[in-house]
């Protein structure tokens, strides 16, 4: 089966099979807005401490890149909606970004696009499948393969789905069928920018991650800058605020056994001061199969005392004193104390 049509048709079947919740395809041709996009996000150090994308910028913008899969000629994209119908997630009174309240999406979804990957090899293609685990632009192959166009909030929003989805890509050279991209369609509408907490957007599609929350809580390490602090918030993993603004969000969720692998995992159901005293023997196995894991116990300590001391956690103060006083890490100490001066100062 090597007629373009044909097997791009039978690749759409099998990922539709597989749980993915739309695909489409485009062919590797040279970017243009958005490779300037990135080129500038990385030049003025909007994109932080994530040094890899500097490192990778290259091979990002081309997948038929040396590094990449020299002779790639098509790239499958996917999308998995996460949206489900749940209140406040998270270590109380701490919560948690829809997309890692449940299982690692890294291994749901990866294990999906491998096996339409592996498809493509026993048909005598070259294929590599990624799910954030290799230097590629999702969300702008996504739109170009028509699954849907990049919003002001810099996301990749589905129409009829809505931003709550997760990307990941097929690389081939299978010469498969391109869809047609689609036109953005946010018009005058800036809720997302307006509703940014940390005002990180510094125009439309346009992000400082430096002051992204779920950038702040999740790759940055050390001590947040403390005029962001209170603007984080109840955020202790992520952020939702400029996708649950945003008015293609408003549909219809998708069946909830087509999200159960992103349903809240019982981890979440305890308090966020217990995160102060947690040890990292503990915390290997809380978080494993969870992307919590990504923050490691500091990060998840120092956002644990933010949380506390946006709060009303008067019940937390002992715990407070005793992790601004004797918690091991210098920046874990720093967060508590700053919760306390909080509480002091009401």
């Amino acid at each position: 089966m090597t007629e373009p049509a044909e097997l791009t048709r039978e690749l759409k079947a099998r990922a539709t099979s597989l749980g993915f919740t739309r695909s489409g395809v485009a062919t590797v041709e040279p970017f243009g807005r958005d490779a300037d996009a990135l080129r500038a996000f990385v030049a003025s150090d909007r994109h932080g401490s994530m040094k890899w994308l500097a490192e990778t910028l290259d091979v990002r913008l081309d997948p038929s890149h040396p590094a990449m899969m020299t002779g790639t000629r098509s790239v499958l994209a996917l999308a998995t909606s996460y949206a489900r119908d749940e209140g406040d997630v998270g270590p109380s009174p701490g919560v948690v970004a829809r997309y890692a309240r449940g299982r690692d999406y890294h291994n749901v979804i990866g294990t999906r696009a491998k096996k339409l990957a592996a498809y493509l090899r026993t048909l005598g293609f070259r294929a590599r499948s990624s799910v954030d685990s290799m230097p590629v632009l999702e969300r702008a192959w996504a739109q170009r393969a028509g699954l849907g166009f990049i919003g002001k909030n810099a996301c990749l929003i589905v129409p009829g789905v809505g931003s709550h989805v997760l990307l990941s890509v097929v690389i081939t050279d299978a010469a498969l069928v391109a869809d047609a991209p689609m036109d953005e369609k946010c018009g005058s509408c800036t809720r997302c920018l307006d509703a940014c907490p940390t005002e990180a957007f510094v125009a439309d599609r346009s992000l400082d991650a430096r002051k992204c929350i779920s950038y702040l809580t999740i790759e940055h390490r050390g001590p947040i800058d403390e005029a962001l602090r209170p603007k984080l918030g109840k955020w202790f993993l992520g952020c939702d605020v400029c996708q649950d603004v945003c008015p293609f969000n408003r549909g219809a969720l998708p069946p909830s056994d087509a999200t159960a692998p992103f349903a809240p995992d019982p981890r979440w159901e305890r308090d966020a001061a217990s995160l102060l005293t947690m040890t990292e023997a503990e915390f290997d196995p809380w978080s494993v199969g969870s992307p919590v894991r990504r923050l490691g116990l500091e990060n998840a300590a120092r956002n644990a005392a933010l949380v506390l001391g946006n709060t009303d956690a008067k019940r937390h103060l002992p715990v407070l004193r005793t992790a601004a006083a004797t918690h091991p890490s210098a920046v874990v100490r720093d967060a508590a104390r700053w919760a306390l001066e909080r509480h002091d100062a009401e």
